[in-house]
């Protein structure tokens, strides 16, 4: 026999070797992901979220924050929207400023595309520089409020006409994700409910939303619970969020909802569709959980803001 024709039946025999081993391993994670319970499949997922500062509510089907999580140290600066579409990260966001017994406050809602995530999300930060005029205080970095200050938040995200979700508790900084949903920031609106303490925070809080735009029409207010739709942005966005690099990397974005759902496609929930895919390759298990995993946006603003010192330049 010839000694290519050799060589043909080895590389058919190897490639026959792998499909089985292939087939083999892929019969083996779809019985153990059958076999497990859906509550040791939630008690592990949530276990791994832990550290990220995240957990997953199966009946809502969403990933949430936890109130007291890392992110939670490093408050607010708006670099920080800045940098989020070099991490795939493409949103709206909607900073609201005023001022309140003696402090500057920041209350910002976020919706949009977080790597193979879609989502929405509302923070609240103070500042103590009481002397600095609302507009300068803008560049300032803002603190998480503690919890003696923490406000009942409620949010209503919708993906066109459907309703995604409704979260409602008090925080500091509510959120909802899901995975593998494609969901383009202007696809998305969110009903952002906020209750504050007084009344004069209260109307503190609706001159910032006409300051950013809103009219007394958007502004919908009961007692002092205020609510306004988060629709189209009425702040200026930063050029990062619209540049050609964003657009690609919603591109990309949707390419890997796709892949995601595609490769897990023999589940409906996404407990069994991650446990699919921790067992498959724990590296596309983390990419799948990207979104929660977001340091390097804080740790890129910081490194700026220590080179911003050294060289002795004001940081904007």
């Amino acid at each position: 026999m010839p000694a290519y024709n050799i060589f043909i039946l080895l590389f058919l025999l190897i490639l026959l070797l792998l499909f089985w081993a292939v087939s083999a391993h892929l019969k083996y994670v779809r019985l153990k992901v059958q076999s497990t319970p859906d509550q040791e499949k939630l008690e592990r997922l949530n276990s791994l979220l832990f550290p990220f500062g995240f957990q997953y509510d199966s009946a809502a089907d969403c990933f949430y924050s936890l109130l007291h999580c890392w992110q939670r140290e490093y408050g607010y600066h708006r670099l920080y929207d800045s940098s989020a579409a070099a991490l795939g990260m493409i949103f709206h966001c909607e900073p609201i400023y005023f001022d309140y017994n003696g402090r500057h406050w920041l209350i910002e809602f976020w919706k949009g595309q977080y790597g193979m995530s879609a989502g929405a999300e509302v923070g609240i930060y103070s500042s103590d520089y009481s002397d600095t005029p609302l507009e300068a205080a803008q560049n300032r970095h803002y603190e998480s409020v503690d919890d003696s200050e923490l406000f009942p938040i409620k949010i209503n995200l919708f993906h066109e006409e459907e309703l995604m979700v409704t979260r409602e508790k008090k925080h500091w900084w509510l959120t909802a994700f899901f995975l593998g949903r494609y969901c383009p920031p202007y696809t998305l609106t969110a009903d952002v409910s906020i209750g504050f303490p007084d009344y004069e925070m209260c109307n503190a809080y609706i001159e910032g939303l006409k300051q950013a735009g809103y009219t007394p029409s958007n502004i919908s207010r009961y007692l002092r619970t205020v609510a306004v739709t988060f629709a189209l942005p009425r702040t200026r966005q930063p050029f990062s969020q619209s540049s050609a690099a964003a657009r690609l990397r919603l591109c990309l974005n949707r390419l890997c909802c796709f892949l995601y759902r595609h490769l897990t496609g023999g589940y409906s929930s996404t407990l069994d569709r991650l446990e699919f895919l921790a067992a498959l390759s724990p590296a596309l298990f983390s990419l799948a959980l990207r979104f929660a995993n977001v340091r390097k946006r804080y740790h890129r603003y910081h490194r700026t803001k220590e080179s911003s010192h050294v060289h002795r330049k004001p940081f904007e």
